[in-house]
Formats: structure tokens, sequence, C-alpha cells
């Protein structure tokens, strides 16, 4: 069987490296710790003002001032220290701005104070990636996962990372777990398509090129969408 010579793209990489989409944004319902020191009717006034000012940290982060993103969180913390959601949206703040080791220790701490959100896992792992920790990456995930199976986000992310560390077989699986939970996945098309394209399953990768690409032209996402027709362009010529 003639070797497929898929030419190198970075399509893989930024749907790791260059994407956000794993980091959390609106938890506004996140469960709220009062101090262990406030008095019944002192914890109510506490948690109300440390509501308000938490949305109006998060409003701010959704207008990307993160500076004042991270001076509304920080001073949630002060007011409530057990304030899980805080130290995560802070941590994507401080993410933001390039403060990396800052914004892991802030996750690091949300998932000592509640070891039961899965997001907080998936946020971090992301983070881990960035730091090219691969191996604490994928066991946030794991732990992610274990909370909630159903998150497609995380096992794409794990796929990719295992799809880079030519673990292919165990990144198929996860890109296959990423588009059955979500069908219009796009980039899961495309990196299933590369995994088995690794694998000599040139048929399906050709299908995965074909699906990546109908999907990103209807997300208007035209950049992934020449990539994807490129794949196509070059499976094409070899298979025939």
């Amino acid at each position: 069987m003639n070797i497929i010579p898929i030419l190198p793209t970075n399509l893989v990489v930024k749907t790791i490296f260059g994407s956000i989409e794993s980091l959390g944004f609106t938890n506004i319902a996140g469960k709220v710790l009062s101090g262990d020191r406030a008095e019944p009717q002192q914890k109510s006034i506490l948690n109300t003002s440390a509501r308000k000012i938490y949305i109006q940290g998060l409003k701010d982060l959704a207008k990307n001032d993160f500076y004042n993103a991270i001076k509304k969180f920080t001073c949630v913390i002060k007011m409530n220290p057990k304030f899980t959601s805080a130290y995560n949206d802070r941590g994507i703040a401080r993410y933001k701005l390039g403060y990396k080791q800052s914004a892991l220790e802030d996750l690091t701490t949300a998932i000592g104070l509640n070891p039961y959100k899965a997001k907080y896992y998936s946020n971090r792992g992301f983070m881990l990636t960035r730091l090219e920790d691969y191996t604490g990456a994928i066991a946030d995930y794991n732990s992610a996962l274990l909370l909630n199976p159903n998150l497609a986000q995380a096992y794409f992310n794990r796929g990719t990372i295992r799809l880079q560390m030519e673990n292919s077989l165990a990144a198929l699986a996860d890109f296959e777990s990423a588009i059955r939970l979500d069908p219009d996945f796009a980039k899961a098309y495309f990196n299933r398509g590369m995994t088995r394209y690794k694998l000599r399953e040139s048929h399906g990768a050709f299908e995965d090129f074909q699906k990546a690409a109908e999907l990103f032209q209807k997300q208007g996402r035209m950049d992934y969408y020449q990539d994807a027709t490129f794949q196509i362009q070059q499976l094409c010529y070899y298979i025939n």
C-alpha cells in the first residue's frame, strides 16, 4: 500500500494550542462557600456582596478587560477565601494576560477547595498543555472525564495531545468519543482524519476530511476549510 504524504499542516497544533474553547467564562452558578468564622447574618451579607462583585468580574472577563476582572475576583477571594469559582475565573484572566504560573496556581487552589468540579480539571489541563506538561494535562483530562464523561472538548483536547505523542489508537478513541457527543465537532473530524492517516486508513481519513470541510464551511471557518480541502486533494491524488 502506498504511503500517502499528507503535507505539513498547523491545524492539529492550533486546535489545542491556539484555542480557549475548554475554558469556562460563565461560571455564575458555581457554589459559594462562606468563611468559617462568619456569623449566619454576616454569611448572608458576605455571600450577596461577593456574588455581586463576582458577576461584575465575569462581565469584565467577557469584555476582555482582564485587569479589572482580576481585581474583582481578588476582592471576592478576600471576602470569601472559599469562593472556588473566583479562583477559576481569576486563573482564566491571568492566563489571558500571559501569567501562566499564577493562573495554574489559581486552578490548583480551586481544585483543592472543590475536587469534584470537572471544569476546573479541564481548565488546568488546558494550561498544563500550554506549559508543555503533557503528562499532567492528560491526568487532569482523565479526572475531568471521570467526573463528567460527557465533555466532548476534554476528549478532543486529550486526543490531540495523544496524537502528537504518537499514541494513535488512544487518540482515535478520544476523537470518536468527542464526535459521538458532538456530531458537529469539525475539528474532531479533522483530527480523526489525521489519526486515521497515521494508521493507514486512507478511505476513513478521506471521509473525515470531507466531513470536516463540510462543517468548517457551514461554520464559516474558511481557514480550516481550506486546510481540510487541501488534505482531500492530496488523498484523492494518491488513492486514485
